[in-house]
């Protein structure tokens, strides 16, 4: 039976987001008609989405955008290429309006052929101790210009006993370079919040750590990675195998 892999991408992106909500202080999740609503509360709008991922209704597209809007945090109405035009015709309505730029949903499959790839000059570690967590928070915070707090919010202590999540740190020398995490669904790896501080680029960093975390769910019975990238990671996915299934609209509300 053929695989939908575009599912696979979407499911996984909206357990992500659901379950880092689930466990963020003053998370929330909702749902408004089919449309899959979860926010974080931290002032990146990754952390606060509505997803729009077959045809809506107006009126659960304006109820979703309200309740965002509500939360007083940046966000996106995320919808792929296949719902996009329809989202479109309702922005006006629901107070949105469409950014330029779109998000690759990438999928890399079989895992069992995925390369092994070079560290980068970095010592990869799976996160096993709360105290490396504020790692992870610096790493992020400099790499996407966010507040530490900020950045730390979505990786609290208690993720480390969730079995559908990993994170990994890469040090160079001792000091924190990279990141990167692992969210399961089925036999799904999703790979998220991939992230080289300034000073450590160029290296193949971001291949490496994100190479460790697609193992890392081959070897728990994963069958498939998905991700969705940025403009500077999406040349360093498709060199490493992935393939684009989708392409997904981002809107904002309207200013």
């Amino acid at each position: 039976m053929h695989r939908d892999e575009l599912a696979d991408v979407e499911e996984n992106w909206a357990a992500w987001l659901r379950f880092t909500a689930d466990h963020a202080p003053g998370g929330e999740s909702r749902t408004f008609g089919s449309i899959r609503c979860s926010s974080v509360g931290v002032p990146m709008p990754l952390f606060n989405q509505a997803f729009v991922l077959e045809e809506p209704a107006v009126d659960d597209v304006a109820s979703a955008t309200s309740w965002l809007s509500a939360r007083d945090v940046p966000f996106w109405v995320t919808a792929p290429a296949s719902v996009a035009r329809s989202v479109a015709g309702m922005a006006d309505a629901a107070g949105l309006d469409p950014m330029a730029t779109t998000m690759p949903g990438m999928v890399h499959a079989p895992l069992a052929d995925l390369p092994a790839g070079a560290d980068g000059g970095a010592e990869i570690l799976a996160v096993t101790e709360s105290a490396q967590l504020g790692d992870f928070a610096l790493v992020a915070s400099e790499a996407f210009g966010a507040p530490v707090e900020a950045a730390g919010t979505p990786a609290p202590a208690s993720t480390l006993d969730d079995d559908r999540c990993s994170w990994f740190l890469g040090y160079v020398d001792g000091v924190p370079a990279a990141c990167g995490q692992l969210f399961r669904t089925a036999d799904v790896a999703g790979v998220y919040a991939i992230a080289v501080r300034e000073q450590f680029r160029r290296r193949g960093l971001g291949a490496a750590i994100s190479t460790s975390v697609l193992a890392a769910g081959r070897d728990l019975g994963c069958s498939i990675g998905v991700l969705q990238a940025s403009p500077m990671g999406e040349p360093v996915y498709r060199r490493m195998g992935f393939e684009t299934f989708t392409q997904y609209h981002l809107f904002v509300a309207a200013g």
